[in-house]
C-alpha cells in the first residue's frame, strides 16, 4: 500500500481555508483594480470628447460674430463709406442680434473724428445723423474716435454713445492692430462702459476697420490715412459664454477663460480661483484658442454630471462579488476541512468515505476557481469592448446568465456531464420557434459542456442583435454529427439581413474562434456569408474544456 502522509501533522487542512480566502481576496482586489483602471480610461476619453465639443462650439460661435462684423464693414463699403444711423439700425435689426447672435452686447460703429470737438467734427456727426453726440473724454488728443452707432439701443448701450475707445490703451492697441492689418482684432480684458450696475462682468471687444473707398488699402500708411472708423462688437464675457454654451456648460465640463495667460487677474469667465467648483474635479486640461489675433487660455474641468455617467461603481461591484464568492468558498472549504479532520479520527472503516470527501473538496475548489476566472474574464472583456456602462452591464449579466444555465444543467447531473441537446435547448430557448436543432444524443464532459454553452450563447446573442434572429423571417439551423470520435456541430443562419464581416472582433467572437480551439483542442470556422453566418465547430469528444481565458 502506498504511503499517505497525515495531513493533520502537516497543518495543511487547517490552513487551507485561509489560503483559499487569501487567494480569492487577492483575485478580487486585482479584478476590482483592473475594472477601476478601465473605467478611468473610459472617463478620460469621455472628458476629452466633451472638451473637444465645447472648444469647437466656442471657436465656431466667435467666428460667426466675426462674420457679422465683416458684414457690417461690407455695408459701409457698399454705400461708399457713408451710412447714417437709420440705415445702420435697419441693418442691425435684420441681423436679429439677440436670436441669431446670443451673448453679443451689441453691434456698433466708432467713427474717426478730426478732433474731440469743433466745426469739422460737428459736420461729420451731422452727416452721420447723430448731431447730439458729445465725445468723451473731452480732453484734446492727437487722434479721436467716438461711438456713434450701437444697436440695440438699450439702457446699457445708450451709456456708451460718444465714448472715445481710442483713449483707452487696451482698446487702442486692438484698434491700431485692426487698422494696420486690415482685419478683425480682439482686445484684451476690459470693463465695458456699459457696466452701469453693481453686477459687473469682465468684457472684451472685437474691431473691424472701415476705410474710405470700401476696399483695404495696400500699405500701412495708406490704411492709416484712409481709416473711416470701426465696426465693432462689445461682449460681456459671462453673458457671451452663457449664450454660446447654455446648459451644456453645466453638463459634463465647466470652463474658465483667461486672456493670454492663466492668472487670476486675466480671468474673463468662470468661477473665481480657489473655489471648490474648480479644485475638486477629477479631470482637467488647459487649451489655447486663437481668435482675431488674440489668444485665450481655456481651463476645462470635469463636473459631477460626467462623474454620474462613470462606470467606476462596477469596480466596487466586482470586488464585492469576488469577496462574497471567496467568503462562501472559504466557508465551504472550512466546513469540509472540519469534517475531514473529524473523520480522520474515526475507525479505518470510515477511511473510504473520508477519501471521497477529500475528492469533493478538491473538486469544489477547482470548480469555484474556474468559475471565478470565467466571471473575471467576462467582466473584463465586457467593459473593454467600448460600450457604455449600461450596455456593458447588460452584456455582463447576459453572459453570466448563460453561464448559470450551463451550471444548472451540470448540477442536475452532479457534474458528470450534460446532454448536448439540453445545452442547445437552454441557450436558444427565447428563440425556440425559429431554431431547428437536429443530431444524435451525446453526453459532454463538464468542461466541454460549459465552453460550448458559452459559445452557443454568443452566437445566439449576435444573431438576435445583428443576424437572422433580428428579423421575424430569420431562422437558425443547428446540426451535429459524431464521426469517428469527434463532435461536428454546424450553426447556420438564414432569412436575416445581409451579413458583412465586422472590422474588429469582440470578446464573443474571439471566445468562439480562439477559446474553443485552445480549451478543447478543436477547430472553429466562423464565416460571415452574405446570406447568413455559418459557424462549423469540430471538437474531440475526449477533450475536457478549460476555464475561459482572458484574451
Amino acid at each position: 500500500m502506498a504511503w499517505k502522509p497525515d495531513l493533520r501533522q502537516l497543518g495543511l487542512p487547517r490552513s487551507l481555508p485561509a489560503l483559499v480566502l487569501a487567494t480569492g481576496l487577492m483575485a478580487s482586489v486585482a479584478a476590482g483594480l483592473q475594472v477601476e483602471r478601465m473605467a478611468r480610461a473610459k472617463d478620460q476619453e469621455r472628458f476629452n470628447q466633451a472638451v473637444a465639443e465645447a472648444h469647437v462650439t466656442v471657436s465656431s460661435r466667435l467666428q460667426t460674430y466675426l462674420a457679422a462684423l465683416r458684414a457690417g464693414a461690407a455695408l459701409f463699403a457698399a454705400n461708399g463709406g457713408e451710412v447714417n444711423r437709420g440705415e445702420f439700425r435697419a441693418f442691425a435689426e435684420r441681423l436679429d442680434l439677440p436670436q441669431v447672435y446670443p451673448g453679443i452686447q451689441g453691434l456698433g460703429f466708432s467713427a474717426r473724428l478730426p478732433a474731440v470737438s469743433g466745426p469739422e467734427t460737428e459736420a461729420l456727426l451731422q452727416g452721420l445723423g447723430v448731431p447730439e453726440v458729445r465725445v468723451r473724454p473731452a480732453e484734446r488728443r492727437p487722434e479721436a474716435h467716438a461711438i456713434v452707432f450701437l444697436e440695440p439701443m438699450d439702457r446699457r448701450n445708450a451709456t456708451a454713445i460718444g465714448f472715445d475707445m481710442y483713449s483707452n490703451p487696451i482698446r487702442r492697441a486692438a484698434m491700431a492692430r485692426a487698422r494696420d492689418l486690415g482685419v478683425s482684432a480682439m482686445s484684451g480684458k476690459v470693463e465695458l462702459v456699459q457696466e452701469i450696475d453693481r453686477d459687473k462682468q469682465a468684457g472684451f471687444l472685437i474691431y473691424h476697420p472701415v476705410y474710405r473707398g470700401g476696399g483695404v488699402p495696400r500699405t500701412v500708411d495708406e490704411r492709416r490715412a484712409a481709416l473711416r472708423g470701426f465696426v465693432y462688437a462689445p461682449f460681456r464675457a459671462d453673458d457671451l459664454l452663457e449664450g454660446i454654451l447654455g446648459a451644456r456648460e453645466a453638463s459634463r465640463v465647466r470652463l474658465a477663460i483667461y486672456d493670454d495667460a492663466v492668472a487670476p487677474e486675466n480671468l474673463l469667465h468662470g468661477p473665481k480661483p480657489g473655489r471648490a467648483t474648480l479644485m475638486s474635479s477629477r479631470f482637467s486640461t488647459v487649451r489655447p484658442l486663437e481668435i482675431a489675433g488674440r489668444r485665450w487660455m481655456i481651463d476645462y474641468r470635469s463636473t459631477h454630471a460626467l462623474e454620474a455617467g462613470s462606470s467606476r461603481g462596477l469596480a466596487l461591484v466586482t470586488f464585492l462579488g469576488g469577496l462574497l464568492a471567496t467568503v462562501l468558498v472559504a466557508a465551504a472549504t472550512s466546513r469540509q476541512v472540519t469534517a475531514r479532520l473529524q473523520a480522520e479520527s474515526e475507525v479505518e472503516a470510515r477511511r473510504a468515505a473520508e477519501e471521497a470527501r477529500e475528492l469533493l473538496v478538491a473538486e469544489l475548489n477547482h470548480r469555484v476557481k474556474n468559475t471565478l476566472a470565467t466571471v473575471q474574464s467576462i467582466a473584463s472583456q465586457s467593459l473593454r469592448e467600448g460600450r457604455s456602462a449600461a450596455e456593458a452591464r447588460e452584456t455582463f449579466e447576459a453572459r453570466l446568465i448563460a453561464l448559470s444555465h450551463a451550471h444548472d444543467l451540470l448540477t442536475r447531473e452532479n457534474w458528470r456531464g450534460a446532454e448536448l441537446s439540453e445545452i442547445v435547448r437552454e441557450e436558444t430557448l427565447p428563440y425556440a420557434e425559429r431554431v431547428a436543432a437536429e443530431g444524435p444524443q451525446v453526453r459532454l464532459p463538464p468542461g466541454t459542456a460549459l465552453a460550448l454553452a458559452m459559445a452557443l450563447h454568443e452566437l445566439a446573442t449576435n444573431a438576435a442583435k445583428y443576424g437572422a434572429l433580428s428579423t421575424p423571417e430569420g431562422r437558425v439551423s443547428i446540426v451535429w454529427k459524431l464521426p469517428s470520435g469527434r463532435l461536428d456541430l454546424t450553426w447556420r443562419e438564414s432569412g436575416g439581413p445581409p451579413v458583412t464581416a465586422p472590422a474588429a472582433r469582440g470578446f464573443g467572437t474571439r471566445m468562439i474562434t480562439q477559446g474553443l480551439s485552445r480549451q478543447l483542442r478543436g477547430t472553429v470556422d466562423l464565416a460571415f456569408k452574405p446570406g447568413g453566418v455559418v459557424c462549423c465547430i469540430e471538437i474531440p469528444l475526449a477533450a475536457e474544456a478549460a476555464p475561459l481565458a482572458a484574451e
